[in-house]
């Protein structure tokens, strides 16, 4: 059976895959190569040792060959037939998204994207050795059973890379405050990476998570002692153990509050909708085909009649004026005839009656001062962040807008870190705000300077939440036995 047109196969799914991180296009050293899968990080450490000098460069990089996995792939390197085909070409994936891994930042979209086409590639490996062994195992039954050198081959690389393959502790941030303990969401980080987790501050430790099994179903507590079915003595301790106790996680209880820090509740949501029948998108959606809609026509419609209402005024007030500058006309051209008909005794009294009287001049010397209106409008629209300073402006005039945001946010961080050495959530100064605003700017105004048209944002989709503490049980409603009175008559 041919089995050479598998890795074409390969080839082809991992080119795909890795169209975003470019792993198969990474370099590497074409010499190294560690039997072991769980020594590949260390071994490549040593390798390293010797050719590279106290700066991290290579000190003769022309002699140090390197190559990709997509020339292997290409030049039939992995072939089936050759030894190792298979785990080879597992340690040329795990070596270059070990370098990868550790050259993005923790939890990084780079970073996450190369840690999840190791674990496609591995997955990928192993399903393809199984399938051969399966095809491998259907050929011995037809034939005398014996196995031969080259599938000692495959099932040597599919325990190989079984082991060396394996999914780490899922971990997060733990913070110990004056009144509880919170916990992170779960850190993103891979198995390939050696490094420390960095904590966002100090205060802040790293806990692993052990999952739970959901089929194994622990026994409750009134199993542990025996239960009597009489009654018994009052006077002696009693032998049943919290029969009627419900811990809460054996229900489903909502937990849909988030954190709201008082003053700081703006950054973060207030309630988790996500298992509920009605989110708040559906209910403005409702509410817009509801009411919004009409809304949104009324306004229009008024809109339209107060324009309508305005055209018309306008026409009327228009016709008015015509009509005076009209009779303006009017009475001047009376006037001149009239004054035609005088004597020339009196025509010189004409002309002076004819001349325009003179306008009262200004007392003063200029025109009078207009008083500077404050819109309260403007006034209630006002934030710190509007005010620019002449340091600002001053940075852009000699081009030194860098430096000053390094600076600024160099500052801010040490403020941040001051505050936030107790474990007493404080308000931020003046101060912090005002840098705050002021780097704002700063990044704002260089950003638009520079032309950007699309810039990579990050968002954190994960928030703290509170976890529900309950400090007691919950009251079980018994059913009460109600008794008749027997009356004798």
């Amino acid at each position: 059976m041919d089995f050479n047109p598998a890795f074409s196969k390969i080839h082809t799914i991992l080119k795909a895959a890795s169209s975003k991180c470019r792993v198969l296009d990474e370099k590497f050293p074409s010499k190294f190569f560690e039997r072991d899968p769980n020594k590949v990080f260390d071994s490549y450490r040593k390798f390293l040792r010797t050719r590279v000098d106290s700066e991290g460069n290579l000190k003769n990089e022309d002699k140090v060959p390197v190559t990709t996995v997509a020339q292997r792939l290409e030049n039939g390197e992995y072939e089936i037939g050759k030894q190792n085909g298979f785990y080879r070409l597992y340690h040329d994936i795990r070596l270059v998204c070990t370098i990868l891994v550790h050259f993005y930042s923790q939890g990084t979209r780079n970073y996450l994207i190369v840690d999840k086409f190791y674990k496609f590639a591995t997955e990928l490996l192993l399903r393809e050795c199984y399938r051969l062994g399966v095809s491998f195992l259907n050929e011995q039954s037809d034939s005398s059973g014996t196995k031969t050198s080259f599938q000692h081959m495959v099932s040597n690389d599919f325990i190989k890379i079984s082991v060396g393959y394996s999914m780490p502790y899922a971990e997060n941030y733990h913070i110990n405050t004056a009144d509880m303990d919170l916990f992170s969401s779960i850190i993103s980080k891979s198995q390939l990476d050696y490094r420390v987790t960095d904590l966002p501050n100090s205060s802040f430790t790293v806990n692993r998570l052990i999952p739970q099994d959901p089929e194994e179903e622990a026994p409750m507590l009134g199993f542990l002692a025996a239960n009597t079915s009489s009654i018994p003595d009052p006077t002696l301790p009693p032998t049943e153990m919290m029969t009627k106790f419900l811990h809460p996680n054996w229900y489903a209880l909502p937990t849909t509050v988030w954190l709201e820090y008082g003053d700081f509740q703006s950054w973060a949501p207030c309630f988790n909708e996500s298992g509920t029948v009605l989110d708040a998108s559906r209910r403005g959606t409702i509410w817009l085909e509801k009411v919004g809609y009409m809304k949104l026509l009324d306004s229009k419609k008024s809109k339209e009649s107060q324009e309508q209402k305005i055209n018309e005024e306008s026409k009327i007030s228009g016709g008015e004026k015509s009509e005076d500058e009209s009779k303006d006309a009017d009475a001047n051209t009376k006037t001149e005839g009239e004054a035609s008909t005088i004597p020339f005794e009196s025509k010189e009294e004409a002309d002076s009656l004819r001349e325009p009287v003179a306008q009262d001049e200004p007392t003063q010397d200029g025109p009078e001062s207009i008083p500077n209106e404050i819109k309260l409008e403007n006034l209630f629209e006002w934030s710190p962040g509007r005010s620019v300073g002449e340091n600002e402006i001053d940075a852009f005039r000699s081009g030194t807008q860098q430096q000053a945001i390094n600076e600024t946010l160099l500052e801010l961080n040490e403020l941040k870190k001051a505050r936030l050495k107790w474990q007493r959530i404080k308000k931020p100064s003046s101060r912090e705000c005002m840098l705050y605003h002021k780097v704002q700017r700063l990044m704002r105004e260089a950003i638009l300077a520079g032309n950007i048209k699309k810039i990579p944002q990050l968002h954190c989709k994960s928030f703290p939440v509170l976890q529900t503490n309950y400090t007691g049980n919950i009251p079980v409603i018994r059913s009460v036995q109600t008794r008749k009175k027997k009356y004798r008559r």
